[in-house]
């Protein structure tokens, strides 16, 4: 072999070798890597805590209809009917200080005669019938027992033939977020203890809190499972269940 071709066979040598070291040792701390992140060990569980609580504030909306052959007959009628639904409300303990948002409507209402025409062909034509006029209140008090106790009661007034409907009526809680800081304290204490349960049952002990998540608080009827990503605030119960999740992630050791 003569001398420039040995020496480039020997610079190609070098330089496969050098690549092959580079290359080795790249390959080894990906290997390495790999095996310290294999021996990561975690655990990740949900604590859940749930409160029974009473609704502190209630509401319910009532309303009266009635009919007029002029818009003058009419607003007199709807007088009349409103008098005798403040007295209703008033003589159940629905003082006018928790009445609210009074509305009055009136709409015209017609009749549509059909009749065929003399090619026999159907037709149609509305007429003015009456006017209807209607009258709302809105209801609202801390006094739950009293709405809970009374407020089928104003259905009495059918009895007047007075053309009333009356909502189902709602409960609330004033401020929920007073109880959540007491929720995600218990949460958390509940998932702590699982996460110690299950790493000793699995020959570990639990180490340092990781990462934790509160999911949205759910309001919801006694013994119901009910749930939505964005929480659920039920109305139609007086007892309700205020529920919190907590999802943790602890470092296991």
């Amino acid at each position: 072999m003569n001398k420039p071709v040995a020496v480039a066979a020997a610079a190609f040598a070098i330089i496969a070798l050098t690549a092959g070291v580079v290359i080795s040792s790249f390959m080894l701390s990906r290997f390495m890597l790999k095996i310290q992140h294999s021996t990561e060990k975690n655990i990740t569980v949900k604590g859940v805590a749930e409160k029974l609580i009473t609704s502190d504030l209630a509401a319910f909306t009532c309303s009266v209809t009635v009919k007029g052959n002029t818009r003058e007959a009419g607003y007199a009628e709807l007088a009349r009917a409103k008098a005798i639904l403040w007295a209703k409300l008033d003589s159940l303990g629905f003082v006018a200080a928790m009445r609210e948002d009074e509305t009055i409507s009136c709409d015209t209402r017609y009749r549509t005669i059909k009749s065929k025409d003399k090619y026999g062909k159907e037709t149609s034509e509305s007429y003015f019938d009456h006017y209807e006029l209607s009258y709302s209140v809105r209801v609202r008090t801390d006094n739950v027992k009293l709405v809970s106790g009374n407020v089928l009661r104003l259905h009495e007034l059918a009895f007047q033939k007075l053309n009333i409907s009356v909502s189902a009526p709602q409960y609330f809680i004033n401020n929920p977020e007073q109880y959540k800081l007491e929720l995600v304290n218990a949460a958390s204490a509940s998932a702590a203890q699982r996460a110690r349960t299950a790493a000793s049952h699995s020959g570990s002990t639990l180490g340092p809190l990781m990462e934790a998540r509160q999911g949205v608080i759910q309001i919801t009827a006694p013994a119901s499972n009910e749930t939505s990503d964005y929480g659920v605030y039920d109305t139609r119960s007086v007892q309700k269940v205020i529920r919190l999740v907590m999802t943790m992630k602890f470092a296991l050791k």
